[in-house]
């Protein structure tokens, strides 16, 4: 099996499962580029800062570090959905129990990602059982 690295850093019992290029969808008209790291026990959406772009062009884009954008841990995950923004129908669209949606354009094919999502919500803890 294929070791993903990322850069931040991993509890000690974490291992990262999947990871795609995407845009963190902040506001209906801000998009910020990065990429969703799916682990067995959380969601994160790291991502490089566009100012230094704009400051000091690609290489001052090169240099910057990557730092995470949003984080939550799976089991805070009430529903999961997919979504659109414009003609982007590839949207994972994340709400959480304080009632707040994360929303990630996802590049890449939709169903792969999907698979990866289910496998790993089915090791989470139900947050009350039917009994």
């Amino acid at each position: 099996m294929k070791q993903i690295k990322v850069k931040f850093a991993l509890n000690p019992q974490e291992t990262v499962l999947f990871k795609v290029d995407g845009s963190y969808l902040k506001t209906k008209w801000q998009a910020k580029p990065g990429a969703l790291c799916l682990t067995n026990e959380r969601i994160v959406i790291e991502g490089k800062s566009m100012t230094a772009f704009l400051l000091f062009g690609v290489i001052g884009w090169l240099l910057t570090r990557k730092k995470i954008h949003k984080e939550f841990p799976l089991s805070d995950i009430t529903n999961f959905s997919r979504g659109k923004q414009g003609f982007n129908k590839k949207v994972a669209e994340f709400e959480l129990l304080d009632g707040s949606t994360v929303r990630m354009a996802i590049t890449g094919k939709w169903e792969v990602f999907e698979a990866a999502y289910h496998k790993a919500m089915i090791d989470v803890k139900p947050l009350f059982s039917v009994n």
